[in-house]
């Protein structure tokens, strides 16, 4: 059975090596649609052994494109399982590999997988991937869970990667967990918001979708990025780990 990932990025060169060769060990095939990078990542990915295409489109469809991606996987490798990460979610299983969790799974199309938000803080290790130094993770699990799904014909995967719909399923959980490193540093954070203002901008999506986004954009557009760096060390940095966080690395 052939199990694919399939994720789009933007100016990932932090991170996205570290999460695609990780995920290479867990599925067989990795699909990669680069959004307009200029920080590195597409020259990242060319040397690694994974599917590019380039992904020229300004606005954020994420929607849109995951689902074509999902289907390039099933017509182009034949796959039976996708999985739809982001550059920044770092997937595994305590069963074991996840095609092979997977390929176990006769009675549901969409499963989902628990995520746990990790949190950079002042006593982090330096290391060169966050991954592997933000080891501080929030207790408790996201209350939007990610989704891997059966590939089909009339699979669509929704905004956020958090959902997958077919004609009628429901999901179910077989362990299947994501750690996720959304926000690494104040320079990471304020590149990510700006990209993020921008794709949403192009879209003609209503304005609460990417709301947050969009706010940033407002933020960075009326004070400058610096204000975002403000943003991150208030809200998404602490200085101390505090109780509602756990040190639990990377398996």
């Amino acid at each position: 059975m052939i199990t694919a990932a399939v994720t789009m990025v933007r100016d990932e060169a932090d991170i996205i090596e570290t999460t695609v060769r990780h995920m290479l060990t867990q599925v067989d095939v990795v699909i990669v649609a680069d959004n307009r990078s200029v920080d590195g990542t597409r020259e990242i990915l060319d040397g690694l052994p994974v599917h590019i295409l380039d992904d020229p489109e300004r606005g954020y469809y994420q929607s849109e494109k995951m689902t074509r991606l999902a289907h390039l996987a099933r017509l182009e490798y034949g796959a039976e399982w996708v999985v739809p990460f982001d550059a920044d979610e770092w997937w595994y299983s305590p069963h074991g590999r996840i095609g092979d969790v997977l390929e176990d799974i006769t009675a549901w199309p969409i499963v989902t997988a628990e995520l746990y938000d990790h949190v950079a803080t002042g006593v982090d290790a330096i290391e060169l991937s966050p991954v592997h130094s933000m080891g501080w993770r929030r207790r408790e699990p996201s209350g939007l869970p990610k989704v891997a799904c059966r590939a089909a014909a009339d699979l669509v995967i929704e905004q956020g990667n958090h959902g997958a719909r077919y004609d009628a399923h429901a999901p179910r959980t077989p362990g299947l967990v994501v750690r996720h490193f959304p926000y690494r540093s104040p320079e990471q954070f304020a590149r990510k918001a700006i990209n993020g203002a921008e794709a949403y901008a192009a879209t003609d999506l209503p304005d609460d979708v990417g709301r947050h986004w969009r706010e940033y954009g407002r933020i960075a557009a009326e004070n400058g990025e610096e204000a975002l760096h403000d943003v991150f060390r208030r809200w998404f940095w602490v200085a101390e780990p505090s109780d509602d966080l756990i040190f639990d690395p990377v398996p």
